[in-house]
């Protein structure tokens, strides 16, 4: 399985982890889930609320607006992003339960620094186990 993202939603995304730090920021994905392939067609930046460098929460009416007009639009939540300030982009136990929230859809985190990204990697929730899966960019 992979994540596919157009080159401005990769943007779009690391410029909000950079604009963002050194807090972390959030972020949903909409597309269409395919066999062994999850293609992003939208992405929606959101507030983290809580404005904090190790946790994040979106504004919920900013979400639960954006899946209505993606509904609309044939699109579904495909995924969530979010940065890990100046640590790794690995899913930590916080994540792990938050995914748990959100089952089926990728989360993708962003490790970054004060001016530039360090890495991205994409998680899906199997059987109560993470998964990585592949970032593709067209």
């Amino acid at each position: 399985m992979n994540l596919k993202l157009n080159r401005d939603g990769l943007k779009t995304i690391d410029e909000h982890a950079l604009k963002s730090f050194p807090r972390e920021c959030c972020g949903l994905f909409f597309g269409k889930f395919g066999e062994n392939v999850i293609e992003v067609e939208e992405v929606v930046e959101a507030d983290n609320v809580l404005g904090s460098p190790v946790a994040f929460e979106a504004d919920a009416e900013l979400v639960f607006k954006a899946i209505k007009r993606a509904e609309k639009s044939g699109l579904e939540l495909v995924g969530i992003y979010h940065s890990h300030p100046k640590i790794a982009a690995y899913v930590s136990a916080l994540d792990s339960e938050m995914m748990k929230l959100w089952p089926g859809v990728v989360w993708l985190i962003v490790s970054v620094v004060e001016d530039h990204i360090l890495e991205r990697k994409a998680h899906v929730l199997k059987n109560d186990k993470t998964e990585e899966i592949e970032i593709k960019t067209s």
